[in-house]
């Protein structure tokens, strides 16, 4: 299935922009938490943490790139924000303080990447994210309205919770091949009903093209950040810090910006799913591609 992911992604990411009306009725339902809290939780059904025993080598340097990325790429963010308004400018800053991606630990594995890194700091973000979004989202949105505390533990609902669920559930369960595939599937079928709930938030007007081109900006930028804090590193370590890095959780960014901010911001939200996923998937392919025999 994660082989005919991305086609399905642009399909469901076309279907929500000519037929808006369905996925904006849910997100006035706020179905978007739902969706949000079941992709999290079959996220966590697939970590082993007795693999993370292997991080403890290399913990200064994990420190170090959680600490740069939280402090570099809200400000990355906030910057880019300044050059458009409005419901765009939030959507900016809610991806900013988004973590790392969690199909990035599939891409990671895909480039031959060194995925427990990878998991770490997604789990780590996660964690960072929770606690630092709303301060963050006050300072740079100047939102002396927003409600950190609710937002703080929306976060927690919808994702602290499921995550550890799913950890608690996946270790006792033992992570088997038919624990992962179920949790494969399961997690593709969220994917794609939250990449359809956000992007029917589309509305087509020049402002997005702008906007679609900061979020380009800002990929870039991540990249780059993630390239600088991963030298020195091995290849596999390489990949394992970049990616996570440079592809930040869209999916938890549209619950942080529906909660923060109200559901009709999460229409850039919807570019960047598709955005980062396409990004993610063809620079897998290369990668792998170059350790091919041959």
């Amino acid at each position: 299935m994660e082989r005919w992911t991305l086609y399905l992604v642009l399909l469901v990411g076309a279907i929500a922009l000519w037929l808006p009306a369905p996925g904006r009725a849910l997100d006035r339902g706020d179905y978007v938490y739902i969706t949000l809290a079941v992709l999290v939780f079959t996220a966590g059904l697939t970590v082993d943490l007795a693999s993370f025993a292997a991080v403890r080598r290399g913990r200064w340097r994990m420190l170090a790139v959680l600490a740069a990325s939280s402090v570099l790429l809200p400000l990355l963010a906030w910057g880019l924000s300044q050059l458009v308004s409005g419901q765009l400018r939030d959507a900016m800053l809610a991806v900013g303080v988004a973590p790392s991606e969690v199909a990035s630990l599939a891409l990671v594995g895909f480039g031959a990447g060194d995925v427990v890194t990878a998991a770490a700091l997604v789990l780590a973000s996660t964690l960072i994210t929770i606690a630092m979004a709303g301060p963050l989202l006050t300072l740079f949105a100047h939102a002396s309205h927003l409600d950190t505390t609710g937002l703080a533990g929306t976060l927690v609902l919808v994702v602290a919770i499921p995550l550890l669920l799913g950890v608690g559930v996946g270790t006792r369960l033992a992570p088997t091949g038919i624990t992962r595939a179920i949790a494969a599937i399961v997690g593709n079928l969220a994917l794609l009903m939250l990449i359809w709930e956000v992007a029917s938030q589309v509305v087509p007007e020049a402002a997005y093209l702008i906007g679609t081109l900061l979020l380009i900006l800002f990929v870039i930028g991540c990249m780059l950040i993630g390239a600088a804090l991963s030298f020195g590193t091995s290849r596999s370590v390489r990949i394992g810090i970049v990616m996570p890095v440079a592809i930040r959780d869209f999916a938890i960014a549209a619950g942080i910006a529906t909660a923060a901010f109200g559901a009709s911001t999460t229409g850039l939200l919807g570019i960047y799913g598709l955005l980062v996923l396409v990004f993610g998937t063809l620079a897998a392919r290369i990668l792998s591609s170059r350790l091919s025999p041959g």
